[in-house]
């Protein structure tokens, strides 16, 4: 079948993830186009990689010929453009989160269904092989009933991240601190391994950092539908940022997965004598972007692009579609509220 053609609109700092990525699927897509309000990123951007370049949006959706529209823009522009994409017929991949508002999501949702293009929103650390591992051992109902789970991200980011950008740090186009641009995934694979949740209280707060609006530490207490309780919390505070962990404890069975990795597994079926599961060195954990935001490996955002292909062409839903990285925004936006309110709130939001 002929390659499905790409466009990306924002050449910031993820941009060359999607680009190298494109890149490592050289039988089914190609990159034809980029965009960037920036002139001279545009620019730079498109000689590097032989293609065309554009600084308006609408221009690029006018007159380059593209199958796909990968949106790279500040979180709070997701939807926006996406929409502009799906209302000329293009097939969406959007970088988390979906957008900042549940509002916005649902736009973009909706303008995906009303032109039968496929939407898939990246949040490629559930490729990684212990998330994947987690959710066979919970398929399969090796941890018995699931009575609690944990996820925690102790990332740092310097003062020049925020200052490296309008944009960040910011409500509008940033949508949230250490929660929502560094946590967010976590807070999908929580909720991913969880199931969905009834209410919870939270605690904010702007601590290690100056001239930002948003949280740099937050921590949330939940109750999720099951009767089961958990725990969220995300700082980017921690110097010198250690690795994300998510934990989840069964009445058969103990998981714990650290930066991607099963670092723990053990099961009553199994008896005492099963041992653990990897290394509990934390030197042998990767911290993928737990100081440096670039330091992120292309896997599972190949993996998400080949997903969006293999939908379009045999007409089926994406893997993480709308409807689910709404799911994961709706935790964040709650968790948000509870923050600010001081209140417990109750879902759905």
């Amino acid at each position: 079948m002929s390659k499905l053609r790409f466009a990306i609109v924002g050449c910031g700092v993820i941009h060359g993830t999607h680009i190298n990525s494109i890149g490592k699927l050289p039988d089914d897509a190609e990159l034809v186009a980029v965009c960037d309000e920036i002139e001279e990123r545009a620019k730079g951007t498109a000689e590097k990689h032989g293609v065309r370049a554009f600084t308006d949006l609408g221009a690029m959706l006018r007159e380059a010929e593209f199958d796909v529209l990968t949106v790279c823009t500040p979180s709070g522009l997701h939807a926006r453009h996406g929409v502009q994409g799906a209302e000329a017929g293009k097939h969406i991949i959007v970088e988390k989160p979906i957008d900042v508002t549940l509002s916005a999501a649902d736009a973009l949702i909706g303008a995906c269904s009303r032109n039968n293009v496929k939407l898939e929103v990246i949040s490629q650390q559930r490729y990684t092989e212990g998330i994947q591992q987690l959710h066979q051992w919970l398929d399969a109902g090796k941890l018995g009933r699931i009575c609690y789970g944990e996820a925690t991200i102790k990332w740092y980011r310097k003062q020049e991240y925020y200052d490296s950008g309008d944009w960040r740090g910011t409500w509008a186009l940033d949508g949230g601190g250490a929660l929502m641009n560094q946590g967010v995934h976590y807070a999908d694979q929580l909720r991913w391994a969880m199931g969905p949740v009834k209410s919870l209280s939270a605690t904010m707060a702007t601590l290690g950092h100056e001239r930002i609006e948003v949280e740099d530490v937050v921590s949330a207490t939940i109750e999720f539908e099951s009767g089961a309780v958990g725990v969220l919390t995300a700082s980017t505070d921690c110097y010198p940022g250690f690795g994300t962990t998510i934990e989840v404890y069964g009445t058969k069975g103990t998981v714990k997965v650290e930066s991607g990795k099963v670092t723990y597994a053990r099961f009553v079926e199994e008896g005492d004598k099963t041992s653990a599961y990897g290394a509990n060195d934390a030197d042998e954990i990767a911290t993928q972007g737990a100081a440096d935001p670039t330091a992120i490996t292309m896997g599972g955002h190949v993996a998400q692009i080949k997903d969006l292909i293999d939908a379009v062409r045999e007409n089926r839903e994406t893997f993480m579609n709308g409807p689910e990285a709404r799911k994961a925004l709706e935790l964040v936006v709650g968790i948000y509220q509870s923050a600010r309110t001081g209140e417990r709130v109750h879902f759905p939001l």
